[in-house]
């Protein structure tokens, strides 16, 4: 499997990059390959999409999404806004991809292993093969497997070339490569005025007639949600588990029946130097190990010379620590080496599949079980915390019986369980609790109750601390009194008002300036307006208060000297007078031709690629062969939109 021959299927290395995630993984993680979070399945199969006989499962999106959320290629917080992009992503290959098998189009398994292995870096291949259970042991850390990983393979090959034939015909004319020249290096040069919120802040301030009125205008729009006083009982754990006596038959009797927990493998303790190495620099590698370790035998401050020279980043910023090491836990070539040291010894070169190393054991445990004088206080506090706990839950049960009996009197029932009561009027939902915080699972929990009603169970917070609540009092949802909504409406008044007093002197600044025939500066110096000047700016480039050039078109369409404006921009509106026009310098182009060129091809191709998949797509539902289970997705988004 991977033999020597390599695939220049350039399209698909960035994705295969991006799954194999391998750069990105330390040291650490190269050596000990189950020091990486496992992420399992979740397990479900409902199909979001099936085109043909190939399905999408609402599984294989949450891998997919699962597995760049892990590499940092989704933010998890904006779960909700990238989840629909990569479901409409997966079901736009999988349409490709069965576009180009029904056309006849095949990808071989082994183009699918020399497109992987020309993805791989080269300190992964040895003779032009890369180690199935080393590629494995990467790919589990991304949570998918070789079989996945051919299968996607293969697939982006196919619509690649797929693409490619769409594309084909696609030119570029001289006049286009022209017009991008001119359309990239076309400058102004202008004086201007952007008139924002600050410029009328004073005057944007509304009277209270016209707060009454904005009110009056809009008042459904300002719902009030409902609110709810709250009860709660605070169960802390420490304060529980304070009491809790354990005794030494306990423990006594705790060890013998777990002693299997206190059985120790061999172990050492070690670290190392890492100089990595492939077959294009092996020797120059080896011969700087060589120097290093010599250092290292002269005397040579391991640590020191680990944080400087060596290139495990997982390791080497900790002067080279990788803490106790089991048999099984590293590369072969490794584990012989710091198993046979002993304690302060230090090896020789040891290459493995990824460079030279340098060993040196600190420690070296044999086999053996712990005695109980050894693990007697770890005893103590896990039977007492698992003590707290049955403790703790048992104490929940009776508060909540207690509040349910007897809902008038809540710091009873707080008293009778030794928790602290916490009352809280007229909350609104996500709102802090005082001495709790804000807890969207307590929010949850009371979301549906009514007056004198008790959450169904226990809330957990994160610092161990179990909340029992109660709903003293509750204030539906309705339409807000002026009273109870006025700062949200005096802030709605207030930038409607100001927005209308923008439009207005931006627009009494653009009429005077024409009317004193193009004079900008005088313009703007009788109402007191301060101009800025801006530098010669393409139409990439920023201007200050404004954004970039190319949001006011008429910066490049209009004759030097003419007012420009009033127009929105990013920073309020504009009003500008077009000092300068520098036309594209034509003795540039010749520099720029082929970069344009490839730039405007590109985005023809995209342009076609999209236009086809969007025609296929519709093509293919209309047929009945594509189809999108919507409520699998709606379900699917849903569960991120909570996450987010």
């Amino acid at each position: 499997m991977f033999d020597v021959f390599r695939s220049r299927d350039k399209a698909v290395r960035a994705f295969l990059i991006f799954l194999l995630g391998l750069v990105a993984l330390s040291m650490v993680t190269y050596l000990i390959p189950n020091s990486g979070t496992s992420t399992g399945t979740t397990g479900d199969t409902a199909v979001v999409a099936q085109i043909g006989s190939d399905k999408i499962t609402a599984d294989e999106i949450n891998a997919t999404i699962r597995r760049m959320t892990q590499n940092r290629q989704l933010p998890p917080e904006l779960l909700s806004i990238y989840a629909p992009q990569v479901i409409q992503q997966a079901i736009n290959q999988r349409v490709m991809a069965w576009k180009a098998s029904d056309m006849g189009m095949k990808v071989s398994s082994d183009d699918a292993e020399n497109a992987i292995i020309d993805s791989i870096p080269a300190q992964y291949v040895k003779d032009g093969k890369v180690d199935p259970a080393t590629l494995s042991a990467v790919l589990q850390q991304q949570g998918t497997t070789l079989a996945d990983l051919k299968a996607s393979t293969a697939r982006e090959l196919l619509i690649a070339r797929l693409e490619e034939i769409v594309a084909g015909g696609v030119v570029v004319s001289n006049q286009e490569v022209e017009k991008e020249y001119r359309q990239r290096n076309d400058k102004v040069k202008l004086q201007y005025a952007v008139i924002a919120t600050a410029d009328v802040q004073k005057e944007a301030e509304p009277t209270e007639a016209e707060i009454q009125s904005w009110y009056d205008a809009n008042k459904q729009s300002f719902q009030v949600p409902d609110k709810r006083s709250l009860a709660v009982i605070v169960l802390d754990p420490a304060k529980v588990g304070a009491g809790i006596q354990i005794t030494d038959a306990q423990l006594r009797s705790a060890y013998n029946e777990h002693q299997a927990d206190f059985q120790t493998e061999e172990r050492v303790q070690a670290r190392h130097i890492l100089l990595k190495s492939d077959a294009t620099n092996d020797a120059a590698v080896k011969a700087k190990a060589e120097a290093l370790l010599k250092q290292v035998q002269g005397g040579g401050d391991f640590a020191k010379l680990a944080k400087e020279k060596s290139e495990d980043t997982g390791s080497g910023a900790n002067g080279g620590e990788l803490g106790w090491i089991t048999k099984g836990m590293t590369v072969p070539e490794f584990e012989k080496a710091a198993f046979s040291l002993k304690v302060g010894e230090t090896s020789g070169l040891v290459k493995t599949t990824y460079g030279y190393h340098i060993i040196q054991v600190e420690a070296h445990e044999q086999a053996h079980m712990k005695p109980f004088d050894e693990v007697k206080a770890q005893l103590a506090v896990e039977i007492q915390k698992q003590a707290a706990s049955q403790l703790m839950q048992s104490l929940a049960d009776k508060a909540i019986a207690g509040l349910r009996q007897d809902p008038a009197n809540p710091d009873k029932t707080a008293a009778a369980v030794g928790g602290t009561l916490v009352r809280v009027d007229d909350i609104k939902p996500n709102e802090p609790v005082p001495g709790i915080g804000i807890s969207k699972d307590l929010a949850d929990a009371v979301a549906a109750l009514k007056k004198d009603e008790v959450a169904l169970g226990p809330v957990a917070l994160p610092d161990g601390r179990a909340l029992i609540a109660e709903v003293t009092a509750l204030v539906p949802a309705h339409q807000g009194t002026l009273d109870e909504v006025k700062s949200d409406v005096r802030n709605k008044a207030q930038q409607a008002k100001a927005q209308k007093l923008i439009n207005t002197k931006s627009a009494d600044l653009a009429s005077k300036a024409l009317a004193m025939g193009g004079d900008l500066e005088k313009a703007a110096k009788s109402m007191g307006i301060t101009l800025k000047t801006s530098n010669d700016v393409t139409r990439q480039d920023p201007i200050e208060s404004v954004g970039s050039a190319s949001s006011v078109p008429d910066l490049f369409s209009k004759p030097a000297g003419s007012v420009v404006g009033p127009v929105g921009v990013s920073g309020g509106q504009l009003v500008a007078k077009i000092l300068t026009q520098t036309p594209a310098d034509a003795a540039g182009l010749s520099a720029q031709r082929q970069k344009i060129m490839d730039d405007l091809l590109q985005a023809k191709k995209r342009e076609r690629a999209t236009f086809f998949q969007q025609g296929l797509r519709d093509s293919l539902t209309s047929s009945g062969k594509l189809k999108i289970h919507q409520d699998v997705i709606d379900r699917l988004l849903a569960n991120y939109k909570q996450r987010s």
